[in-house]
């Protein structure tokens, strides 16, 4: 039955009888026909277009602050994941996916089986139940990522469409702050901070983009200026610190060339001359008011910091469970100036050793660890073979990587799109991608080897 929806006749018999339906219902209610439409559409993508479900997903997950509908639990961006689920178990059954797995897969697994553990053993688990179905979700979408991206063009769609969601969505932000609605840039995350770390981290994939994406490189030059300012307006002092690692680990390592030097720095004196030439009172009231409490600030991340490892050291194997850093810290905080209904601990490794153990912890960091070091590997064999595109796509990815860790220092983002985005991009990089090139890269590394060097083309 499934192999006949899929062919030709199948299709125009069911084409047929969706549009008989839609056409029946606008008869009787205009929005109900919309509604139909939609859902027969989305229908449509997940039986014939797993690929397109996920940049779905990808451009609803900026904005998963105004997309809880029907409900916080079971809201657009989870429903879009079990739809994305469902179209990958379509076509393996079908025959026309196989599973892959590259090394930190494996570690991601690993996470998951004990941040469940974790889940089971906590003293309510019930009231984890959330947080454990976020983690599910960010584990399922670095999963089905690896799963349905395999090629250059799969990887640029996915860094297109994450892009220009996130600069529509920081637009949004400036706007309401310049209109003067909100203090600090938040967009459709509505907190300043976690915002400012989803803009941050995609300022190396707009980069990458200007050079790589040659047709829409108008559009990313226009883009990179309203991320970065969007980031900066947040007043997040954590995002700021991480894009500032980014530059020194760009010029220690001498991945930023001169003209990405110029250009960044030229971006940056833009968005700091406009901002100040025109909207100079607006932001110093906001840096006025964020200077007033940056001191208690500083005093309540310390306060929250020393909390969760006298928290790790009281449940050293699978802490005191997921979610449930806030109900415990009444008994592990102490002289914090700020009162915080339920904290997090802005410290996303010590969000997880604190609530998951030091074993969970461990799997997460080699997790990231093993994405930069298999990216890592994968520059080195594109720069012998003088695959300049490649060597262009895996510096854009560590650049990010380097933003998400350093960001994670100060802020709790274990439950955030950036790092899962990040290391999925890491795996099909140097996992389907790499060995699609690898027979060209094997050609460049022997021509130059004799002498003959000849650039290796991406495909």
């Amino acid at each position: 039955m499934a192999a006949w929806l899929l062919d030709r006749s199948g299709r125009v018999v069911t084409a047929g009888l969706i549009a008989a339906a839609i056409g029946f219902v606008s008869a009787y209610d205009p929005v109900l026909a919309l509604i139909a439409l939609a859902t027969a559409v989305l229908a449509l993508l997940v039986l014939l277009a797993p690929q397109a479900v996920l940049l779905v997903l990808l451009a609803a997950l900026p904005w998963e602050g105004v997309l809880g509908y029907p409900s916080d639990t079971l809201s657009v961006v989870k429903l879009l994941g079990m739809l994305l689920l469902v179209a990958y178990l379509f076509k393996v059954f079908q025959g026309e996916l196989h599973l892959r797995a590259p090394p930190t897969t494996y570690a991601v697994g690993l996470f998951g089986l004990l941040i469940t553990l974790s889940f089971i053993v906590s003293p309510d688990p019930g009231a984890g139940s959330g947080t454990l179905l976020r983690f599910y979700l960010f584990l399922g979408f670095f999963f089905l990522m690896v799963q349905l991206v395999d090629d250059e063009a799969g990887v640029l769609r996915v860094l297109r469409v994450t892009a220009f969601s996130v600069t529509v969505a920081s637009m949004v932000g400036l706007i309401s702050f310049l209109q003067g609605d909100v203090e600090r840039v938040r967009g459709p995350i509505h907190d300043p901070n976690d915002f400012a770390y989803l803009m941050a981290t995609t300022l190396p994939l707009l980069a990458y983009l200007i050079v790589a994406d040659r047709r829409g490189r108008p559009v990313w030059l226009a883009c990179f200026p309203v991320v970065l300012a969007g980031t900066l307006a947040t007043l997040s002092r954590g995002a700021i610190v991480a894009v500032g690692a980014l530059l020194v680990w760009a010029l220690v390592t001498r991945r930023i060339k001169l003209g990405g030097l110029i250009m960044s720095t030229a971006a940056l004196a833009t968005v700091l001359i406009a901002g100040l030439l025109l909207f100079s009172p607006l932001i110093n009231e906001r840096l006025e008011a964020k200077g007033n409490i940056a001191a208690q600030n500083v005093a309540s991340r310390e306060a929250l910091w020393r909390g969760a490892i006298a928290m790790s050291m009281d449940h050293p194997v699978t802490g005191v469970g997921p979610g449930r850093f806030g109900v415990e810290s009444t008994d592990y905080v102490r002289d914090n100036p700020i009162v915080l209904s339920d904290p997090v601990t802005h410290e996303t490794y010590l969000q997880i050793l604190s609530e998951s153990g030091p074993f969970a912890l461990t799997a997460f960091l080699a997790f990231l660890g093993g994405s930069w070091i298999s990216l890592s590997r994968y520059r080195k064999r594109c720069e012998a073979a003088l695959n300049m595109d490649g060597m262009r796509l895996a510096t854009a990815v560590q650049a990010g990587l380097v933003v998400a860790m350093v960001g994670g220092l100060f802020l709790s983002e274990q439950l955030a799109i950036p790092l899962w985005l990040l290391g999925a991009l890491a795996a099909i990089i140097t996992g389907p991608v790499a060995e699609r090139q690898l027979p060209v890269l094997r050609t460049a590394a022997s021509r130059r080897v004799e002498g003959h060097p000849e650039p290796a083309q991406s495909h």
